[in-house]
């Protein structure tokens, strides 16, 4: 957390600090992964891989997919920063009601969060295997 707790802080406090940070490290983790792919996209397209073993189709299937998943990634980027911004709004809630569509929405976005690095996780799994294969 950005913030210690303090003994002042409520439960609600401490949630609502918590549910800030985990957005703003979730951000900082997606730029991290665009730069991350670029990276990878680049040496996939380099020629060192042209000079190594690398099967060709292989190669370009695995480029392709890399790209598919930066634009992804980007678009998902986009939506977290969205969100963000939409989730400032809990400060503005008057009741119980309002705090837990804001934080409902909040598990929402987590699961979602959760299941894009998976993928992103599989793609990279796919480059290392190519890369292995490849680099004999």
């Amino acid at each position: 957390m950005n913030q210690p707790i303090q003994e002042h802080h409520d439960d609600e406090e401490i949630q609502m600090m918590t549910f800030h940070d985990e957005l703003r490290q979730w951000k900082k983790e997606l730029k991290f992964i665009n730069r991350e792919l670029q990276f990878l996209s680049k040496l996939l397209d380099s020629r060192l891989v042209r000079k190594a073993k690398a099967n060709e189709e292989d190669g370009s299937y695995v480029l392709t997919s890399l790209e598919q998943m930066l634009q992804k990634n980007k678009d998902f980027l986009f939506q977290l920063i969205q969100f963000k911004n939409e989730s400032e709004k809990i400060r503005e809630c008057e009741d119980m009601q309002c705090e837990t569509y804001f934080l409902n929405e909040h598990i929402l976005f987590k699961k979602k969060y959760v299941s894009h690095i998976a993928q992103i996780q599989n793609i990279k799994d796919i480059i290392f295997n190519f890369f292995e294969k490849s680099l004999h």
